[in-house]
């Protein structure tokens, strides 16, 4: 608050002593003069304020704010006197990169005395890039402030003072007294940029679709859960194809392509090489955590569901059937799957593994059964794919 306070008051004492200084040595004016004067252009002077910027910066720091505070104040007094702002960047960087920042700091400038108050019509602002950086305060990274006030303002004050006798000579003209200057302390800089242009802030990663949608295939293994099937069978591969509409959200379904292959213990002639396989498709209804950090994609999830799959065997002849302990070749069956998962997802990329067990209903391929649980699976596996 001290800092702005003292801002404020050299800001409008700059203004004040740039507007006047230059008139302290003029001569009183004749009546005629005053009335050409009034019928001129407005009168302007260099303001005498100065606010400095940190290398590549358009932002006024605290005692930049309080010069300004005395400005507003003095625009503030008459409507009709108007501010014409110049911007300037020092000589390091790119020369049409650093005219393009000048302007930026002149409108910085103009839109903090807009903030304060002051009609923007009263403001201009120009950049001059690198222009005479070398003769300026901070090198050049400044907005100076050319003050101008209508002239029956300036015509009026002069015609209030007494005209000198025209018989007296006229006193030697007055050097003017340089104006003051407002300068702000640039921040210290410890060591030299390349360029001042500010660098671009790197762009975040936005995913096609907020809701997420993947498209997957993998493969795992999988055994039965019935320890008569486990007896007469080994465990086997599984694989399935996948299609994910919610990876992004919380509920997601997933419809898929499952199918898995195993070979016989005891059954039949070695060289026929009997193999149960199952092909079937199912339908899940995902419970999702999602957790994004930039582009990558993490999420833990629950899944469950219901599904269809056909059992069957094959080379299966009559010397197998006749060894065997299964009632035909094929059988349908009713799946409920159940499991948890862990999903993760790079931009496009997406992997998925996950431990499932899926109950059966309506079995009876194994002679002796008629009903649920012989076929009763569990299985691990992982999958990859792409997301969008």
């Amino acid at each position: 608050m001290r800092m702005r306070s003292l801002g404020w008051f050299v800001g409008s004492l700059g203004l004040l002593l740039g507007a006047g200084s230059a008139r302290a040595g003029d001569q009183p004016m004749s009546g005629q003069e005053v009335l050409n004067q009034m019928a001129g252009k407005p009168e302007c002077r260099d303001a005498g304020v100065t606010v400095s910027f940190a290398t590549g910066s358009v932002v006024l720091d605290t005692n930049g704010q309080g010069a300004l505070n005395g400005v507003a104040t003095w625009m503030k007094g008459d409507k009709n006197r108007t501010l014409h702002l110049r911007g300037y960047a020092d000589t390091t960087g790119d020369s049409e990169a650093n005219l393009v920042l000048s302007e930026k700091r002149a409108e910085a400038v103009k839109a903090y005395l807009i903030a304060q108050g002051v009609d923007a019509t009263q403001i201009t602002t120009v950049g001059r890039g690198e222009d005479v950086a070398d003769q300026l305060p901070a090198n050049g990274r400044t907005v100076t402030f050319l003050a101008c006030k209508p002239a029956a303002e300036s015509a009026s004050a002069q015609a209030e003072a007494p005209a000198a006798p025209e018989a007296v000579a006229p006193a030697p003209e007055a050097t003017p007294a340089p104006p003051v200057v407002a300068v702000v302390p640039a921040m210290v800089e410890p060591m030299p940029v390349p360029e001042e242009t500010p660098p671009a802030a790197p762009a975040r990663y936005e995913p096609p679709s907020k809701f997420g949608l993947a498209f997957l295939a993998g493969g795992g293994y999988q055994d039965f859960a019935n320890t008569n099937m486990r007896d007469r069978t080994n465990g086997g591969g599984a694989w399935d194809v996948r299609f994910v509409a919610g990876t992004r959200s919380v509920l997601a379904v997933e419809g898929a392509y499952i199918g898995s292959a195993r070979g016989f213990q005891s059954l039949g002639v070695s060289a026929n090489n009997p193999t149960l396989i199952s092909n079937g498709v199912e339908g899940n209804l995902r419970l999702n955590v999602p957790i994004t950090r930039g582009a990558s994609l993490i999420e833990p999830y629950g899944v469950v569901g219901v599904g269809w799959s056909q059992y069957h065997i094959s080379n299966y002849n009559s010397n197998t059937q006749a060894l065997s302990d299964f009632n035909a070749t094929n059988d349908n069956v009713m799946t409920v799957p159940f499991g948890a998962g862990f999903a993760y997802g790079y931009k496009a990329l997406m992997l998925d593994v996950r431990g499932t067990y899926a109950a059966t209903y309506y079995n009876n391929l194994l002679q002796g059964t008629n009903g649920s649980g012989t076929l009763n699976t569990w299985g691990v596996g992982g999958s990859i794919g792409f997301g969008f």
